[in-house]
């Protein structure tokens, strides 16, 4: 699968505390806050509920048995502990270091506050695609996607355009995943040539989680100009996939 090259405003991401070195770099304050979150999801462990969610998602990754209300609820005074932008990268990294999955579960409802998209754009992309490539399935992947990585592309448009046409070719398919479904809540700021010419460039992948991303995408841009993507939809029906079409198409009657 072939590359692009980012551009030189973005091809130097500085590499301070990646995910499998951060233990070493983080401060002190940042570890100390890690204990914080550890010990109040260890104590409000539900065990009987582990197995049913790690078995919902196949076995890959290991739970404490917290549901998400249950997490936010307990872990609700740390969600507002304020750290530097540097600081918060390291600790969502930290967080992405431990076996159950709830601690990257917090990490998102972390960054969905805290995340400064405003500034240090190539640091924060480079820190999303780290936790994007590591630990990847679709529950942490797709809020880091539509959320994170879309208020940065958002407010970066030509910096983000560039890392996003690197990452549709990308040979990782969770990047390519999260280039398809960065735009979902972008309604009518959708960068329309984009979209349709990503869902074109893969519509031939036979990857699971790229042709449901492809209706997804399209069927969340639909609420906005449905027009639009109905002709879409029946211009390329022979290239896409059966999955991606009907996803794409159900409000439409096509």
């Amino acid at each position: 699968m072939s590359k692009r090259r980012a551009s030189s405003k973005t091809g130097s991401l500085k590499k301070r505390g990646k995910v499998e070195d951060v233990d070493q770099t983080a401060g002190n304050e940042v570890k100390t806050l890690v204990e914080k979150v550890a010990r109040e999801l260890h104590k409000n462990a539900d065990h009987k509920k582990s197995q049913p969610m790690k078995k919902y998602l196949r076995d890959k990754f290991e739970f404490l048995g917290l549901s998400s209300p249950v997490r936010r609820s307990v872990c609700k005074e740390l969600l507002k502990e304020k750290l530097n932008s540097g600081d918060t990268r390291d600790f969502v990294r930290l967080l992405w270091t431990k076996p159950e999955r709830e601690f990257q579960y917090f990490a998102i409802d972390y960054l969905e506050k805290h995340l400064e998209s405003s500034k240090d754009f190539e640091e924060n992309i480079q820190c999303m695609k780290d936790l994007i490539t590591n630990k990847s399935w679709w529950d942490t992947v797709d809020a880091l996607a539509s959320k994170m990585v879309g208020q940065l592309v958002k407010q970066h448009r030509d910096l983000g355009k560039v890392i996003m046409e690197e990452w549709i070719n990308h040979e990782n398919m969770w990047l390519r995943r999260t280039a398809i479904l960065h735009q979902l809540s972008y309604k009518e700021e959708t960068d329309e040539e984009m979209l349709f010419r990503f869902c074109n460039l893969r519509a031939a992948e036979e990857e699971f989680f790229i042709r449901k991303a492809i209706g997804w995408a399209l069927r969340q841009y639909a609420r906005t100009s449905g027009s639009k993507v109905k002709k879409y939809l029946l211009k390329h029906k022979g290239e896409l996939s059966g999955l991606s079409f009907k996803e794409a198409s159900k409000h439409l009657h096509l």
